[in-house]
């Protein structure tokens, strides 16, 4: 239930928007495309100015946002959304030039216009760019209108030419290799394994003991992402091709380093489960260590020969199982080895020997990767799902509703937009169309990304004004000035990846110089910054007042899904044990990734509740602790799946069949509980379920402890994170605020 915060939680919520503001993001510029950018923004110009061409400022239009829109992949994915991109924009400028006119026609037509294009954000993260572009060209065009229809046609037909030079540019002349995009993202999967494995052994040599917590909140995720990421990116790539040998490579590659990454989970949660060192003599657990960080190196190597396609021999690796096995039975042959003990132990040796193999057929792939298919390759499981492609009726009708975040975000960005054009109609302030560019730049679906981005426009609109005045008081020669707008203007777009707030200082500076240049008039960077404020206050309020959802009404459902997704993936096991087999392979990789994906969508949402500037909001340990142990819960499913086999007598059957329908049963619970704000229903008793040290009429005086001591330990384990999650869920409807920051989640709870 909401509650107030103090003084104290107001200040460090302000404290934290402000170092959002200032976060880079963990990546390199995007030199490359920044100077692609410039390049399409200023040959265009150069060469319209030359010839004395209409409408350059359109020109430039069409170059930039044209080549924004390429983000990679194969030619035809790529020609496709720049094409697409282009079109809409020249139509957007042709009608919105027209309607500008008349300012009784032009105010209920961007309604319409900003309104529709926003809401193509139903058909996809692509085409919400470009409805984005469309909308933010209309109502350039409509602050500036001609004096006719020839005139409207003449501003199409330079952003078209404008945006041609940009495709040919990105698509011809600055070719990028169609698989090079994939080959890098699969790269990054590899890189992502290996650092994952570092870690693992740091953590696994007696660190704090919170790390292994910490280890599963900084890693799962984003290395999830990665994944994802490349999944994506070699999908768009395939699509549309005949040749099978690289993508059919690249897939198995990427199929490996999904397994590496399950494999490490497991490995992971078996060296946790060992406690302190076995033994006082020697501690196997050196040899662990050892081999994860030969595991690193061999997924370094992987990087490498994927990003460079094999060309470099194929490295052999000398780390797996053995080693930990010699040490294994040099301390039974001691006898200090518990049952127990040596059972874990001999999990970590197959698990490390399983992950052994599944670099080597990373290895053997990634060294074939240039060449011509090789027999004896082994083919990928699955063929990646290619993107559906349903009719356009059917997402529209999905979403002709005010419960859809896309209707509502695309009725508030038309009505905010028309109340900026409207404004801008009765007191014409100087480029009025930096307030309605200001409006649509800045609103975001969800209100903690607009305050955001808010801050960081306005905030580098200030300082880009500042640094635009100096610059234009101290050099105001042309030609140096050119020179001077094409570093800008590469910087600005390279910047975009590392901070929006940076590239806002550069656009701003790019910006107005170029305006200052084409009018001679040297006193707009004061305008900009006046348009800039007036546009983000529109744009502030407008998601304050407008259909309005805090994300404490979101973060729930988002929550559901994710344990949800969690009694999915253990449903599968369940499914598998009661049928005597081992879990599909198949089944399970899709309930695994499944669950990832609603895990990355509870966390982010749980970080814009975070971000959303209110008084109120729910308390937030229980809520960490809940997106935490959703992570523990599945991490124990993960080793569990691991195992090829659990015993086949009647009476670990039975006692596996009541465990496994009481965890379902309370899986379900839970996330009924947290969807609806109520208190979740008791746990069952699960020791008393499983039957340990209870004899069984087809077993007498056998418990399930003597038969699979191994097995009881990882479902004790698996209980213990239900148990976390079950108090979670109940202290969500009783705590009051927790003062504990986003960046610090709580760990009083151990599983």
């Amino acid at each position: 239930m909401p509650v107030l915060y103090g003084e104290g939680v107001i200040r460090r919520q302000l404290l934290d928007h402000a170092k959002a503001v200032a976060r880079f993001a963990p990546v390199k510029p995007a030199v490359k495309a920044g100077l692609r950018a410039a390049l399409a923004i200023f040959v265009p110009m150069v060469v319209g100015t030359a010839l004395k061409l209409p409408g350059e400022l359109w020109l430039a239009i069409g170059g930039f946002n044209t080549s924004f829109v390429d983000k990679g992949g194969s030619y035809h994915a790529r020609a496709r959304a720049m094409g697409g991109t282009a079109l809409a924009a020249a139509l957007s400028a042709v009608v919105g030039s027209l309607v500008g006119l008349y300012p009784s026609l032009s105010i209920p037509l961007t309604l319409v216009w900003v309104t529709a294009w926003s809401f193509a954000g139903v058909f996809g993260a692509a085409a919400n760019t470009t409805g984005n572009i469309a909308a933010t060209t209309f109502v350039i065009a409509v602050a500036l209108p001609g004096d006719g229809p020839m005139h409207a046609l003449v501003s199409g037909a330079m952003l078209l030419a404008g945006a041609s030079w940009a495709m040919v540019l990105s698509l011809v002349l600055w070719p990028i290799r169609p698989y090079r995009p994939a080959r890098k993202a699969v790269a990054a999967c590899f890189d992502a394994v290996a650092d994952y494995a570092e870690a693992l052994s740091r953590v696994s040599q007696g660190a704090r003991e919170d790390s292994w917590q910490l280890l599963i909140q900084e890693q799962h995720g984003r290395i999830r992402e990665t994944l994802e990421l490349a999944r994506t990116t070699l999908t768009a790539t395939r699509q549309g091709r005949v040749e099978r040998g690289r993508g059919e490579r690249l897939l198995v590659l990427l199929e490996s380093a999904d397994a590496m990454f399950m494999g490490l989970i497991a490995l992971a949660e078996d060296l946790e489960s060992l406690g302190p060192p076995v033994s006082a003599v020697g501690d196997p657990r050196a040899a662990v260590v050892v081999a994860l960080l030969d595991c690193a190196h061999t997924a370094r190597d992987l990087v490498h020969l994927t990003e460079q396609e094999g060309r470099s021999r194929r490295p052999q690796p000398e780390w797996d199982g053995r080693a930990l096995r010699d040490a294994l039975t040099d301390l039974d042959a001691r006898g200090l080895l518990t049952r127990l003990e040596r059972a874990r132990l001999r999990d970590v040796a197959r698990l490390l020997t399983e992950l052994r193999e599944r670099a080597d057929v990373a290895l053997d792939t990634a060294c074939r990767l240039p060449g011509p298919p090789v027999q004896g390759m082994p083919p990928p499981k699955r063929e990646l799902a290619e993107e559906p492609h349903p009719s356009l009726l059917e997402p529209l009708r999905a979403h002709l509703t005010l419960d859809s975040e896309v209707l509502r975000h695309a009725l508030r960005v038309g009505v905010t937009t028309t109340a900026a054009v409207w404004i801008s109609s009765i007191f014409r302030p100087n480029h009025s169309y930096w307030v309605t560019i200001t409006v649509l730049t800045i609103m975001q679906p969800y209100t903690g990304p607009t305050f955001l981005k808010a801050l960081q426009r306005v905030l580098g609109t200030v300082v880009g004004g500042i640094l635009a005045i100096a610059v234009s008081y101290w050099l105001q020669d042309p030609r140096m000035m050119m020179g001077l707008l094409f570093c800008t203007a590469a910087l600005c777009v390279s910047l975009i990846p590392l901070n929006y707030g940076l590239f806002t200082v550069f656009a701003t500076l790019t910006f107005v110089l170029l305006a200052e240049l084409g009018s001679g008039d040297w006193t707009l960077a004061p305008v900009r910054i006046v348009n800039t404020l007036i546009g983000g206050a529109l744009a502030l309020a407008g998601t304050f007042f407008l259909w309005q959802r805090s994300e404490e009404e979101r973060f729930p459902a988002q929550m559901a899904e994710a344990l949800r997704a969690d009694r999915e993936f253990f449903g599968v096991l369940a499914s598998a044990w009661q049928r005597g087999e081992s879990p599909q392979a198949q089944a399970l990789a899709e309930a695994r990734r499944k669950l990832g994906l609603a895990t990355i969508n509870a966390e982010t949402s749980f970080q814009r509740l975070l971000n959303e500037p209110r008084r109120s909001t729910e308390a937030l340990e229980p809520l960490m602790t809940l997106l935490a142990f959703t992570r523990r819960f599945a991490a124990v499913c993960t080793l569990l799946a691991s195992r090829r086999s659990v015993p086949s007598t009647p009476a670990v059957h039975e006692a596996l069949a009541r465990f496994c329908a009481a965890m379902d049963e309370a899986l379900e619970d839970l996330a009924d509980a947290v969807l609806h704000g109520r208190p979740p229903r008791a746990l069952p008793a699960f020791n008393a379920l499983l039957g340990w040290n209870v004899p069984t009429p087809d077993a007498p005086g056998l418990a399930l402890g003597q038969e699979a001591p191994l097995l009881q330990s990882q479902l004790e384990r698996l209980a213990r994170q239900m148990s976390v999650l079950h108090g979670a869920a109940t202290r969500r409807m009783e705590a009051p605020p927790s003062p504990v920051p986003a960046s610090q989640p709580s760990m009083n709870n151990k599983p």
